[in-house]
Parts: structure tokens; C-alpha cells; sequence
């Protein structure tokens, strides 16, 4: 009795424990590029292997890379350019890893070799069902496959032979998301345009538990993101809907389910009854775009926005950025790698430029680089190291005033609109008319003939000048509601520009103090780091038109390495 009482106290123990720095860990999250091999810019869909977490698969909308080796390289598997297909979606098959499945534009492709040989598998009637934006594989009923299109949802039992449509669901609604419940995996759950819906049934039927006040005319968004596909759709957020677009059961409570919309996190933690917006407190952009969870730390939900990375804690309520390391803050797609034993999970992350990885970052030990030449007492001693070197209120300044938006900019709009106001509406005319009379008379005599023809002309002139004032205008005018439209776009344009050059900054401060405090110890990692501060400054100068690279060689330092 007292054995299996103490052997239980030591179980509890060494879960505690390993929670501590599974928490740790991903607190101090940092991440590594792992986008060697991809050309193609505008990615948004990932998939990775439930089996091996090794190999993964990355697109853009019109082309699939596949890494075999954990992101060291990636190579081209798929590729729709010079047609009018595309890419919308990924799913790996969940019981062989040989298999990949991609939605496109033009029904659903299916790879078993891992990229090398496509077939279409699903092709619907007409362009609605073609479209799929959702691939499920049931993972406890091999050969049970969804698509989410933008007509509902089909599904097959016999591995894509013969396709069904889901019952009471409407025919015309886009199915955005499909998933399951981790406890029972005949309650699927779909996100769509209208709200969610729920099957208890594998699919057969659905009961809509989540209405959505979605304005569907703002779905469709065109934009360019890669230059090899003009006409790529918005598939990465669809950002001005205001719509759901991924839904995710916790692994753990089957009762709390998260969806990822436009507006912030939804939650509910009954199953579907009851739905509520979580705390927005640290999350710099409520347009979710993606969010992943693990199993090994369901308190935390993370998010993939338009401004970062970020991590809900349930039980705070409220978000922290996770930066470091990562260039773009323009984050489409994020996943978990399966967790090997007592590993921390790898969190992916797509963005519009490259892949990334999660990696622990752990201080370094005081007995790490014993035989420096040089140490650093305190932080205030590593700040002035970086005193020769540009402030960031001196970057803002700059970048405000490269893009052009400076709100003195808006000032001098109102008071250029409200001077006009009291000039006054000048209007010239002037006017030309004539005026012809004709008259002719004969008489005659006996002895003569007389012909008198009197003909009076006249011709007249016109000018006038006339000032008018509306009094209405010096209280408001129409110059001031478009003032209104046009400051609204500055300050947006303005905040996009500030946040990224400020998190562009930071990131390069972090690296110079770690390329201080811990220089590589290899040619290799100090090439690799000089690279990235490198690429940091170049980053920053685009948005401030080489301010930061002026004012260093102003004082005689080179961009590369400044410390």
C-alpha cells in the first residue's frame, strides 16, 4: 500500500516536472529558418506527417515542396504554373506517411509516393464543388475522406471511389475547416461561411450549433502574392471576411473546441452551446488566420496572424508574441509536429516568405565562454555598446517620413480644407449677341424706278462676375469626409509601417547582444549570424530609404557586424 502510495507521489512528481519545462521551453521559443529549397513566394498551406514528423510539405498556389529531412531541404512536387489550377489546401494521411493529398481549384489530388505521381481523385459538378478549401481523413476509418468546398461537403468510405454529399447542409455554403473530436471520432465538427456545424454521424448528417453574422460578399479577395500566380486568391485568411476559418477540438477536453476566425479566438467549453470571443489582451491582430495546439500543452492555443505569432494561455486569458528569430510577421499556417517521447514538440510556421521552425532557446550556462576575452558586467554596460547606433524613435521617424505618413501630413489636410472654406466661388461669364434688322421698300413713278433698302444692324455685349460663398462650409464640408477616408487609410498604412520596423528592429538588437554575449564558435554559425544581421539591416533600410545604413557609416561601421 505505502509503495504504490509513494510510486504514485513520484508519477505526479515527474509530470509536474515535465510540464515545468515543456512550459520553459516553449516560453522561450525561438525560430530557426527551415525553407532552404523554396523559391516560390506567397506560401500559406502546410501539411506534416502524423508518422514522420521528418517529412512535410509546403505550398504556395501553384506549387508543393516536400522535405524528407525535417525542412534541411525542401524540392518541388507539384507544380500547376501555366494553368488556371491551384493549390488551397494540404493534408498528410494520418495512417501512411507515403500519402499526401492536395485540394485545389479543380477537385482533389492524391499523391502515394510522396509528391512524385499525382491523380485526381475527386473531381465535383460544376466549379462550386471543385473548389475545395478542406481535406479530412478519418484517422479510426481508412478510406474516409471529406472535402470542404465551396459547396458544402462530399465525402467517400471507399478511398475516393464514390463521393456522397453530407446531409442538412446547405448545398451552396464554403466549408472552410473539418475536424474531429480527439475522443470520439464519429462527432465531426465543420467551419464554414454560415457558422458552425456538427455530425454525430461520421459525416452523414450535420446540425448547424454556431451561426456566423458573416458579410458573404466580402469572401473573395484577389490579391497578388506570388508573382508566378497574378490571379491568386486570398486563400491564407481571406482577411476582410469576417468568417471562420479553421476549427480544432482540444486534444485533451473534448468539451472545449477553439476556431480561428477573423475577429479573435472563439471558444466554447460546453461542446457547442455557448461560444465567446477569448481576451484579446497581448494579441496585436485578432485576424486568426491558423492555430495549432498540442497535446503535450493544452493550456495554450497558438496563432498565426497578419502581425506574428502568438500564444493564448487559457488559464491567464490573454497572449504573448512569439518573435524571436522570425522575419516575417505575415504568418499564414502554423502545425505540431508529432511529439516524439519526452521531446519537445516542433511547431511549425508558414509564412509569406519562407518556412520556420520552433527551437528551445536556453541561456547560457555560467560556465559557457569561460575563455572570452572580454565580459560584460551588467546590461547597462551591453546597452552602451549599441549608443553609437540609431534610437528607434530615430528609425520610426524615419520610416514615417520615407512612407509619407506623418500625421502633420493629416494636420495640413484640415487646415488646407478649412482656408478654403472661406475663399469664395468665383465665376466670370461673358455673353455675345446681335441683333439684325432688314427692311427694303420699292416704289416707282412714271419716269422712274426707285428701290430705298434700310437694314439696321446691332450687336451687344455681355460680361459678368459673381462671388458666392456656401456658409455651411466653414462647419463642415465634403473636403473634411474625405480628409476623414483618406487619414483612416494613412494611420492604418502608418501602424503597419511602425510595428514592423520596430519588430524588425528588436530582432536585430537581439542578435547583436547574443552575437556579444555568446559569439559562435564556429566559422560557419558566425557566417550564418553576420548573414542574418545582414539581411535585418537590409530589412529595416527598405522601410526608412537606407537611414540605418547612412547613419553607421556615418560613424565609420560597417552593417555587417556591429558589435
Amino acid at each position: 500500500m505505502i509503495k504504490t502510495y509513494l510510486k504514485r507521489i513520484a508519477v505526479l512528481l515527474v509530470s509536474l516536472l515535465t510540464a515545468s519545462i515543456v512550459f520553459a521551453d516553449i516560453r522561450e521559443m525561438e525560430w530557426k529558418d527551415a525553407g532552404n529549397g523554396i523559391s516560390a513566394r506567397g506560401l500559406y498551406s502546410f501539411a506534416i506527417s502524423p508518422i514522420d514528423p521528418e517529412i512535410a510539405y509546403a505550398g504556395s498556389y501553384k506549387v508543393v515542396y516536400m522535405t524528407s529531412d525535417n525542412g534541411k531541404k525542401w524540392s518541388e512536387v507539384l507544380s500547376f504554373r501555366g494553368t488556371g489550377n491551384g493549390i488551397n489546401t494540404l493534408a498528410a494521411d494520418p495512417l501512411n506517411m507515403q500519402v499526401i493529398y492536395a485540394g485545389t481549384a479543380d477537385g482533389l489530388y492524391r499523391s502515394g509516393d510522396q509528391g512524385l505521381h499525382w491523380e485526381r481523385i475527386f473531381q465535383g459538378m460544376g466549379g462550386p464543388e471543385n473548389m475545395i478549401f478542406a481535406v479530412f481523413i478519418d484517422s479510426g476509418k481508412p478510406g474516409n475522406i471529406y472535402v470542404g468546398t465551396q459547396a458544402g461537403i462530399l465525402f467517400t468510405e471507399d478511398g475516393g471511389g464514390n463521393w456522397e454529399r453530407a446531409e442538412n447542409l446547405p448545398s451552396d455554403v464554403m466549408v472552410t475547416s473539418i475536424s474531429s473530436d480527439s475522443r470520439d471520432p464519429q462527432v465531426l465538427y465543420a467551419a464554414s461561411v454560415r457558422g458552425i456545424y456538427k455530425s454525430m454521424d461520421s459525416g452523414a448528417a450535420w446540425k448547424r450549433i454556431y451561426e456566423s453574422d458573416f458579410d458573404e460578399n466580402s469572401l473573395y479577395n484577389f490579391i497578388v502574392d506570388d508573382e508566378e500566380a497574378a490571379d491568386e486568391p486570398d486563400i491564407a485568411g481571406m482577411r476582410d471576411g469576417s468568417h471562420i476559418r479553421k476549427i480544432l477540438p482540444d486534444p485533451v477536453d473534448s468539451r472545449i473546441i477553439y476556431c480561428a476566425t477573423s475577429r479573435g479566438l472563439l471558444v466554447t467549453k460546453d461542446s457547442g452551446l455557448i461560444w465567446t470571443l477569448s481576451g484579446g489582451s497581448g494579441l496585436v491582430s485578432h485576424n486568426i488566420r491558423d492555430i495549432a495546439i498540442s497535446s503535450t500543452d493544452p493550456e495554450h492555443v497558438y496563432a498565426a496572424t497578419d502581425r506574428g505569432i502568438f500564444r493564448y494561455s487559457r488559464n491567464k486569458d490573454s497572449w504573448d508574441e512569439l518573435y524571436k528569430g522570425i522575419v516575417s510577421s505575415d504568418i499564414r499556417g502554423l502545425a505540431f509536429a508529432a511529439a516524439e517521447q519526452s521531446a519537445t514538440p516542433v511547431l511549425w510556421a508558414v509564412t509569406r516568405t519562407g518556412v520556420y521552425k520552433s527551437a528551445i532557446s536556453l541561456p547560457a550556462s555560467p560556465s559557457q565562454n569561460i575563455d572570452r576575452q572580454y565580459t560584460i558586467p551588467d546590461a547597462q554596460d551591453v546597452f552602451s555598446v549599441f549608443n553609437h547606433e540609431p534610437s528607434i524613435e530615430d528609425i520610426k521617424e524615419a520610416a514615417i517620413e520615407y512612407a509619407d505618413v506623418s500625421p502633420d501630413k493629416i494636420r495640413e489636410w484640415r487646415k488646407a480644407a478649412a482656408k478654403k472654406a472661406w475663399l469664395p466661388d468665383l465665376s466670370v461669364s461673358y455673353g455675345k449677341s446681335e441683333d439684325w434688322q432688314n427692311s427694303s421698300y420699292f416704289y416707282s413713278t412714271k419716269d422712274e424706278k426707285y428701290k430705298d433698302d434700310d437694314i439696321t444692324e446691332g450687336k451687344d455685349d455681355d460680361w459678368a462676375i459673381s462671388l458666392t460663398w456656401n456658409l455651411g462650409d466653414l462647419i463642415w464640408s465634403d473636403d473634411q469626409t474625405s480628409i476623414d477616408n483618406r487619414s483612416k487609410l494613412m494611420v492604418q498604412l502608418r501602424d503597419d509601417v511602425l510595428n514592423e520596423v520596430t519588430r524588425l528592429y528588436f530582432e536585430r538588437r537581439r542578435l547583436q547582444i547574443d552575437l556579444l554575449m555568446s559569439p559562435p564558435v564556429n566559422n560557419k554559425d558566425m557566417i550564418e549570424k553576420d548573414l542574418r544581421l545582414q539581411e535585418l539591416t537590409a530589412n529595416i533600410d527598405a522601410l526608412t530609404g537606407s537611414f540605418l545604413s547612412r547613419m553607421l557609416a556615418q560613424k565609420g561601421i560597417g552593417a555587417q557586424r556591429q558589435d
